[in-house]
């Protein structure tokens, strides 16, 4: 029954989060019954005198809030099976959160209880929730589970049920009270308080229970078969988000932080130092990227101190005492193995005087297999978004497999919690079967947690050294999902240490992506991932209005974009390789559908890499193409583009990796360019 309810109201919870009131003050709680089960969906009658201002319904946590004025009020709370309870005299304090929790009996009987205390505000950043504004009518017919919740543990077989989606009317309906005009709700060490205002979302639709994930890539979301229950989920392409790579603004942003000491506090406190960087681009004699191979860097004594693998445009990220805060002037040299005999590549020169490129004698090939593993925070505090995260990934997921045709993809999920919950990890295996992880997050809820670290350090153990990564492959990814530190005790630092030093050896990107709630310590350990696995940072912004406040990132200018497509676009960026003719394709989702041939719906750029211009070849008219360099800075701008050949001069540019971006109406679409000097 727990599992059914929680299709009733993910719905409900969806709306609930854009709730907004100009006030400042809280009522907050929760309501469970005698043995302190929560109860899930009562309704809560907010009455001054004998009016009704406002009513609630309690989410699958039980959990209540709702802004409002000043005052004293009476609470009416009804819950199917149990008496209702009247309870009088309630004082809501001006400017601050009061905790009011209501437990219920079994019967029929109305009570009556007075107030004559209020205990101390219970303010905890993971057991803030939201509520919905309803009228009368609406609470007179609002859905309510058939019977009470048994347990947290136990779960009950049968069908889903189905909630429609709901609007917002004039009467009897559920209203979302707030337009931009209005301040929002954000969180604050897990209070909500007033800033920019959300967007009202766009309407819910429903999704078939048992959709399939060729439904996901086809964007026929809510075209469920007939006769199969459906549940109703946000739909993909609400959540904004932003990425910064610091490895590609290393000379002009990360150096400056390292000189004026602005991150010393926190490598200091995780115990990650990333000062010593040295890139390596291996290519063939034609410039067609050396990929996938073992990379190793070497101190003048000969010992390994760092391994890599050279990614999909043949470049390898070294370091030298990234576990250590000493740095020291000795040369180092790399060693590659390639189709099994190594390679000296020589003495390095460091990231601030530019790349290692080196030619090597290699037939132009590459593997096919494209590995991806989501690893997301479970607990409490993301409640506020994961089910919007969760239909994200799965839009991903969708796009990926049908924007890849020519790859073998296989995914899988991690999720994680605390020590003391129902669970640490828990796991799908990389699979080609894609339908199987798609229904794997689909199952996922949040819940847990309670303290601000969570175990970060059991999840990467589980992704890195316990997923099934393939031995070949033109791309890993663990995308890690949470919101909050990992904790700090010696042996979690080491466990993370040696995570982050495998994955890189394998070759595993590991981009994370922070939700609401991040600190600034967490963001820079994060940076610290994405810099030792040549990944990179992707960070929730409040431009869409869901969930709580979101920590302006450490960058210089960044580039909003709708969280799916950001990360569709770096999985793209980071699985592509150009044709042994030296040729490239960037690719419209909407192409695909309507045209099986490769050929005739791709956009051809060429060659790749280029030393004085490269072609790029247009199927159809394109409002805007830009070319930006590795720090963001648009090179060159053409605006509306007929179908046919275009040429971008790059002879002026300094060697490196380019961003190539196409708009057509409102999808965009990208891909690398690698400009080398002859």
């Amino acid at each position: 029954m727990k599992h059914f309810l929680m299709l009733l109201f993910a719905a409900l919870l969806g709306l609930t989060a854009f709730t907004v009131n100009n006030n400042d003050t809280i009522l907050t709680g929760k309501v469970t019954d005698e043995h302190g089960e929560t109860l899930i969906g009562a309704t809560l009658k907010i009455m001054k005198d004998t009016a009704l201002v406002k009513g609630i319904i309690t989410d699958f946590d039980g959990s209540y809030r709702v802004a409002l004025e000043p005052g004293t009020y009476s609470i009416e709370v009804a819950y199917t099976g149990f008496e209702s309870k009247r309870i009088t005299g309630v004082q809501v304090l001006p400017d601050q959160v009061n905790t009011l929790d209501i437990s219920l009996k079994g019967g029929a009987v109305l009570e009556e209880v007075v107030v004559t205390a209020y205990k101390v505000p219970l303010i905890q950043k993971d057991a803030t929730s939201t509520g919905m504004v309803l009228t009368s009518e609406s609470i007179a017919t609002a859905p309510r589970p058939a019977e009470r919740r048994r347990s947290a543990k136990k779960e009950k077989a049968g069908a889903p049920m189905v909630a429609k989606p709901v609007s917002v009317a004039d009467e009897g309906a559920i209203e979302i009270r707030g337009a931009r005009s209005e301040p929002t709700k954000y969180y604050i060490d897990g209070i909500r308080v007033a800033g920019t205002p959300p967007p009202v979302p766009p309407e819910m639709e429903t999704m078939d229970f048992d959709m399939s994930v060729d439904m996901w890539a086809s964007g026929k979301i809510g075209e469920g078969s007939p006769g199969v229950p459906s549940q109703p989920t946000p739909r993909a392409g609400l959540l904004t988000a932003g990425e910064w790579n610091d490895l590609h603004n290393w000379n002009k942003h990360w150096v400056d932080l390292l000189a004026d000491g602005e991150i010393d506090a926190f490598q200091n406190q995780y115990q990650f130092f990333p000062k010593q960087r040295y890139t390596v681009l291996l290519t063939n004699e034609n410039n067609f990227p050396v990929s996938d191979v073992p990379v190793t860097l070497y101190d003048r004594f000969g010992k390994a101190v760092w391994e890599a693998r050279t990614d999909n445009t043949g470049g390898a990220e070294l370091w030298a005492n990234l576990f250590q805060e000493k740095s020291d002037p000795d040369q180092y040299l790399a060693v590659a193995t390639i189709d099994g005999q190594t390679k000296n590549l020589g003495i390095l020169k460091a990231a601030e005087s530019g790349l290692n490129h080196i030619k090597i004698e290699r037939a132009c090939k590459h593997a096919n297999q494209l590995d991806i593993v989501w690893t997301v925070d479970a607990t409490g505090s993301m409640g506020d978004e994961l089910e919007y995260l969760k239909t994200e990934l799965l839009d991903v997921i969708g796009r990926v497999k049908s924007n890849n045709p020519d790859l073998s993809v296989r995914m899988g999920s991690v999720f994680y919690r605390d020590q003391g919950d129902d669970y640490i990890v828990k796991s799908s295996a990389l699979n080609h079967d894609i339908a199987k992880t798609v229904d794997y997050i689909r199952k996922q809820s949040a819940g847990g947690g309670g303290d601000y670290p969570e175990a970060v350090h059991s999840a990467l153990e589980e992704a890195i050294f316990q997923q099934p990564w393939s031995r070949e492959a033109v791309a890993r990814i663990c995308f890690l999902v949470l919101d909050a530190s990992p904790h700090q005790e010696p042996e979690v630092i080491a466990s993370l240490q040696k995570s982050i030093r495998e994955a890189a050896k394998r070759g595993i990107r590991i981009v994370p992506v922070s939700a609401s709630g991040i600190q600034k310590d967490t963001e820079f350990l994060m940076k610290f991932f994405g810099l030792a696995t040549n990944g990179s940072y992707v960070f929730l912004t409040d431009h869409s209005g869901v969930g709580g406040k979101h920590l302006e990132p450490t960058s210089d200018e960044y580039k909003v974009e709708q969280l799916n497509d950001l990360l569709v676009r770096l999985i793209t960026e980071y699985s592509t390789m150009p044709s042994c003719e030296g040729k490239s394709s960037i690719r419209f989702a909407d192409q695909q559908q309507q045209n099986s041939d490769p050929g005739q719906s791709s956009i051809l750029y060429y060659p790749n890499p280029s030393s004085d211009q490269f072609s790029v070849d247009l199927p159809f008219d394109a409002d805007k193409m830009t070319l930006y360099d590795a720090e963001g800075k648009a090179v060159r701008s053409f605006s509306q583009l007929p179908v046919g050949t275009h040429r971008v001069p790059v002879n002026d540019l300094p060697p490196g990796f380019y961003t190539l971006r196409i708009w057509r109406g409102n999808q965009v679409e990208s891909g690398k360019v690698l400009v080398v000097r002859s």
